[in-house]
């Protein structure tokens, strides 16, 4: 019987500790993260996991894995569900539930306060999310702001916001996630693209494979590919999230004041992520002008007319993936029609 009671603690991430004295179970657990150990994200999960320790005097300890040392993210989302992984910061894989792509529908939020509205605790694509996960077992903590995708570019024709989003066809040959909502906003601002891993683009630019790329932030860009771009367009296209995930069981689990512990400091992590973020972001715009790459801002009006048309033409063919119904729940909450 004892053999039968410490498996049960083991498998839900626990080890029972009365015999030190405490009383009370503890536990240890495994967080995956996808950025390097620098990254501001990765360090307000490292500052969640310290604040969970802390408050619970070291009955929780959460060792954060960086640089997707426990695996990619399709093997590490199906682990949190298994309870094999208990915590990890990563995207949805569409092969637990195909509405995950609506994750990467262009023209959701397009600030970092429509962020905070649509995507923290109560706002519609929060609400999704939490609904997807839960099919798989899974809770939702919170969700990280990785910025707004925008274009990079070694040269562009022009440089005249209008004419390099419009619908005209374009010589410039642009690198787009594998992810085919990427390949429909290419066909909607009028580019070819082609497939290049992220791991190659750099040297890809390099060698003339491609001349630009949608997939990354201004500060992406900056960070990782100045030395390869000269232009970036700060369209907003797409907005990158990173949900933060618990095994639901592990959770449930918990004494009560343990779970609002837990849910506060991932909570305070997502709202510290996306402060920075949005600090950060400005700041890449000016260096990148600083190092000699032309940044093209659009007006708002400007803005607000692409992310219109980029509705009209991109979100119907999200259909099939996404299914009609959420199809019809995102248009009547941002107010689209589509014609």
């Amino acid at each position: 019987m004892m053999l039968i009671f410490t498996v049960a603690l083991t498998g839900c991430g626990g080890d029972n500790d009365a015999d030190s004295g405490k009383g009370s179970p503890t536990y240890e657990w495994s967080l995956s993260c996808e950025y390097s150990s620098e990254n501001h994200q990765t360090l307000a999960l490292q500052a969640a996991a310290d604040e969970i320790a802390e408050k619970t005097n070291g009955d929780i300890k959460i060792t954060v894995y960086p640089n997707m040392a426990l695996g990619d993210y399709t093997v590490v989302y199906g682990q949190v569900s298994s309870g094999d992984i208990e915590i990890a910061a990563c995207p949805i894989s569409p092969e637990y539930d195909k509405r995950a792509g609506f994750l990467n529908m262009p023209y959701m939020a397009t600030s970092f306060e429509e962020f905070a509205t649509d995507y923290f605790e109560g706002g519609f694509v929060n609400d999704v999310i939490t609904d997807i996960a839960a099919g798989s077992g899974i809770k939702v903590m919170g969700v990280l702001n990785a910025g707004f995708m925008g274009l990079g570019s070694k040269d562009f024709p022009a440089e005249d916001f209008a004419t390099l989003t419009d619908s005209s066809k374009k010589e410039t040959l642009m690198r787009v996630p594998s992810n085919q909502v990427y390949t429909y906003i290419m066909d909607a601002m009028g580019y070819s693209t082609t497939n290049i891993p992220y791991a190659d683009l750099y040297s890809a630019m390099q060698n003339g494979l491609c001349e630009g790329w949608l997939g990354g932030s201004g500060l992406t860009n900056y960070d990782s590919f100045r030395d390869v771009i000269k232009y970036f367009v700060n369209c907003n296209v797409v907005n990158e999230c990173i949900p933060i995930f618990m095994n639901q069981e592990l959770y449930d689990s918990l004494p009560e004041d343990y779970q609002t512990i837990v849910s506060e400091a991932f909570v305070n992590a997502q709202n510290t992520v996306n402060d920075e973020r949005s600090e950060q972001e400005a700041q890449a715009l000016e260096d990148m002008e600083a190092y000699d790459i032309t940044v093209i801002q659009p007006t708002d009006e400007e803005l607000a007319a692409l992310r219109d048309r980029i509705r009209q033409e991109v979100w119907p063919k999200m259909a099939s993936e996404i299914g009609e119904d959420l199809l019809a729940q995102t248009c009547e909450h941002y107010d689209v029609t589509l014609e």
